[in-house]
């Protein structure tokens, strides 16, 4: 959002009277809560400054850009603070006072927080050092001007830089993942060789293997993914039950219950890639005895994703036809075809 008036700022101070309220009614446990909520804050301020210090051309970018660019840094401040990588709620914690001042420690938390906000809010922004990180020029001055508190130093501004550009990275990859997925022959050329393998270990084709998993993601446009935007690479909507010892995330799903439908929150299986979710999907098939009929079907793609279904794999009516018709569908075999021939897009 532009920032038009003080009242939109982000680092406002009506924010530390909320924190405070909070630090009031529950002192034993907001403390924490109260210095994490500030370092994100902090963060978001740093980084406010380091890209004020940046020689940007006005013709360059536009409302809209620093609408997406504050955006994009909340929520990485956020991150940040969330995996207590600067150690600012840390040294908030370690000064609280305690003396009687009238405040728990969780309101002198939030109260030590505003006295910090209001010195770092008042600093200039020194000039820059051409060191571009991630689309900030960070320098070590840009990084002092922003507080010149002993409890927050330079070095400060010297890891915010650098977990900057490592998040940037790492976000940007996610993205580029996230986005390649957006084209159904980038996803079938991704898994293609994976969904072979398990395709011959179950007896099954690959085509039928793509289709089911095309079914359950939506062509890998709609894979369950985290908070952060990870994908889960749960390809065939495995749900994480009691003995599931893997990573995990919890979603809404619809379920039919005696023909109703239903919108429920469930627990699903996550994984590292996509190899690790095609292997999972062969050992839950071979291991359950209730799909050894489905196995002795194997031959026959209908006759298996029927007998699966049958056996209580979704519980949508139509499951096993909605895979057929996915199957038999033009999408698949255009796509099938359009790797066949090499299209698929690296992008």
């Amino acid at each position: 959002m532009a920032i038009n008036n003080k009242a939109d700022f982000f680092l406002n101070f009506q924010q530390f009277g909320d924190l405070k309220l909070r630090a009031r009614e529950n002192s034993d446990d907001a403390a924490s809560a109260v210095a994490r909520q500030f370092e994100g804050l902090f963060v978001q301020q740093m980084l406010s400054a380091m890209r004020s210090a940046s020689s940007i051309d006005s013709t360059q970018h536009s409302s809209y850009m620093d609408f997406y660019q504050e955006m994009y840094d909340k929520q990485l401040a956020q991150t940040i603070a969330g995996q207590d990588r600067l150690g600012v709620a840390k040294m908030i914690m370690q000064q609280i006072p305690g003396n009687g001042d009238g405040l728990t420690g969780a309101g002198s938390a939030a109260s030590s927080a505003e006295t910090m906000a209001v010195t770092a809010a008042s600093r200039t922004v020194a000039a820059p050092a051409a060191a571009p990180v991630s689309g900030v020029e960070v320098s070590a001055g840009a990084a002092a001007e922003v507080s010149n508190d002993e409890s927050v130093t330079v070095e400060a501004g010297v890891v915010l830089g650098k977990v900057v550009d490592d998040d940037f990275a790492e976000l940007a990859q996610i993205e580029q993942v996230n986005n390649r997925w957006q084209q159904p022959v980038n996803f079938i050329a991704d898994i293609w060789p994976e969904v072979s393998t398990a395709a011959r270990s179950l007896g099954v084709s690959p085509q039928l293997l793509v289709a089911q998993s095309a079914l359950e993601t939506g062509w890998g446009r709609h894979t369950m993914k985290f908070d952060d935007g990870r994908s889960s690479y749960n390809l065939f909507g495995i749900k994480a039950g009691p003995d599931w010892q893997g990573a995990a995330l919890k979603r809404q799903s619809l379920e039919y219950r005696d023909g109703a439908l239903y919108n429920q929150v469930s627990r699903f299986r996550a994984y590292s890639a996509p190899a690790d979710s095609l292997s999972d999907y062969v050992d839950f098939i071979k291991s359950n005895p209730r799909y050894q009929p489905a196995l002795a079907s194997a031959a026959n793609d209908q006759a298996y994703i029927r007998a699966i279904h049958d056996a209580g794999y979704a519980t949508d009516p139509h499951y096993a036809d909605k895979v057929i018709g996915i199957l038999n569908g033009e999408l698949l075999q255009q796509s099938l075809a359009a790797i066949d021939s090499g299209a698929s897009s690296n992008g």
